[in-house]
């Protein structure tokens, strides 16, 4: 007995493990709306904990759920939170966020919103992120540092008024119609569509009034302005304006452009600077307060091709550093005016209108460098010139400058330099080039040689 006894516990131990045990369970509640319980369960202390209405609102540490989840407490996860709009955040990221929208909304107004948020003392470790809906927000909005302001896109979401930024804030995602200033601060401007049809009205202004202008600029579309797409007028407010679309800003008449910045270092790289007026690129500098970009990698075109429009334009003391653009289908592609100074370095020069590079400038205290550029097509009109240099002595080195004696206008010179006089204060040093057809004095009032034609001759500079 004892044998059947072991062997048939055996048997069932063995049955034990290796079946598998399935189960549903079903809790159906007694009615159909809010205020009917379906399910709760309780701590020690007779509290609830959990509390599901036959609704389907679910509350923790709450018998009230007024939502699908209602918490009463913190809620801690280890990834974050994904809205049905595919944005995400974590709980590391922002201290709160709300939603302005035209219904359903935390405010309906952003105004309102950052008005609450200012209540609750924003800082670098109290962040917020204020998400805007679709819709048209008749306001002038005055940001807060700290703050992500950020719309549904910028084809959806538009602010009919200026928006003043903030230090440390971000702005996102909006369609702008009055512009943006940056008045002494250093925000993030980003993917935004941006206008300003006020007379002379700047896409986005910069200054240094009560603090540094040192705004990050990247990836915006700024176009149809009155005034400038980008504006920066006073020391300090050195900006970077990374990967833009800046197009048909300014007038004919009342003129604006591109960029303008005075007086400043600002850093200019991989934008499209298209179709407007005056100036693609305008910079100035003083005695004291110089201009100093970096301006590389652009493209810069169709600047009022046919009624003197520049696509870089530079007078006083500006050193610029202007390398590796593309600048094309300009009246003039790069005008060197006294008594700047810059490096132009390696850029792709064509189908300028009248002259690829207009030089006059000895410089304040160096002489203009001009190496290694492509510079053709670009005389198209009586008296153009890929180079012309007039009373000046620029360096130039290593560029291929040929083929700008457009048909059917007149045989047209790659370089002109027929203003400096043999023996004069201004002669440039040309050498290293390839070039076939130079206009010059006699005796060549030029420094330079080991320059060849485009067949491989050797020609006088």
């Amino acid at each position: 007995m004892k044998k059947v006894t072991f062997l048939l516990i055996i048997i069932l131990a063995f049955t034990a493990t290796s079946l598998k045990c399935l189960a549903q369970v079903e809790v159906k509640g007694t009615g159909t709306t809010g205020a009917t319980k379906t399910f709760e369960t309780k701590n020690g202390s007779n509290s609830s904990s959990l509390y599901i209405r036959d609704d389907g609102n679910t509350g923790i540490g709450t018998t009230t759920p007024g939502y699908p989840l209602d918490v009463n407490g913190i809620i801690r996860t280890n990834a974050g939170i994904k809205f049905s709009d595919s944005s995400f955040f974590t709980s590391t990221r922002y201290g709160g966020v709300y939603t302005v929208a035209q219904s359903n909304g935390d405010f309906i107004t952003i105004t309102a919103a950052l008005n609450f948020i200012n209540g609750l003392i924003p800082g670098a470790g109290n962040t917020f992120l204020l998400r805007v809906m679709p819709g048209t927000y008749n306001e002038n909005v005055q940001c807060l540092q700290y703050v992500h302001l950020k719309g549904a896109g910028k084809y959806v979401t538009t602010i009919n008024g200026t928006v003043t930024a903030a230090n440390n804030c971000v702005i996102e995602d909006f369609h702008i119609l009055k512009g943006v200033k940056c008045i002494g601060t250093s925000p993030t401007i980003l993917h935004n569509r941006i206008t300003n049809t006020d007379p002379s009205g700047d896409g986005i202004q910069i200054t240094s009034v009560g603090g540094l202008g040192r705004p990050w600029i990247k990836e915006n579309e700024i176009t149809n302005c009155l005034g400038w797409g980008i504006s920066s007028i006073d020391v300090g407010s050195d900006f970077w304006a990374i990967g833009n679309k800046i197009i048909a800003n300014g007038t004919p008449a009342g003129g604006g452009g591109g960029i303008f910045c005075n007086k400043n270092s600002p850093t200019i790289s991989n934008n499209i600077i298209d179709y407007n007026h005056w100036f693609g690129i305008e910079m100035l500098g003083v005695s004291g307060s110089p201009t100093e970009p970096t301006i590389d990698d652009n493209v810069i075109g169709h600047t009022d091709e046919n009624s003197g429009g520049i696509g870089i334009y530079m007078s006083g003391y500006a050193e610029p550093r202007i390398m590796a653009n593309d600048i094309y289908i300009n009246d003039i592609g790069i005008f060197i005016n006294q008594v700047t100074q810059p490096s132009v370095i390696g850029n792709d020069i064509n189908y300028n209108r009248t002259y690829g590079i207009y030089c006059n400038s000895q410089g304040a205290t160096k002489r203009a460098v001009i190496t290694g550029n492509h510079i053709h097509s670009c005389a198209r009109v009586a008296g153009g010139a890929g180079i012309y240099i007039f009373n000046a002595d620029p360096m130039i080195t290593l560029n291929n400058i040929t083929q700008n004696d457009n048909a059917p206008q007149p045989v047209l010179p790659d370089i002109d330099y027929s203003t400096c006089a043999p023996g004069g204060a201004n002669n440039p040093m040309i050498s290293l080039n390839v070039f076939d057809i130079i206009n010059r004095n006699a005796p060549p009032a030029a420094t330079g040689s080991f320059n060849v034609t485009s067949n491989g001759v050797i020609i006088a500079p």
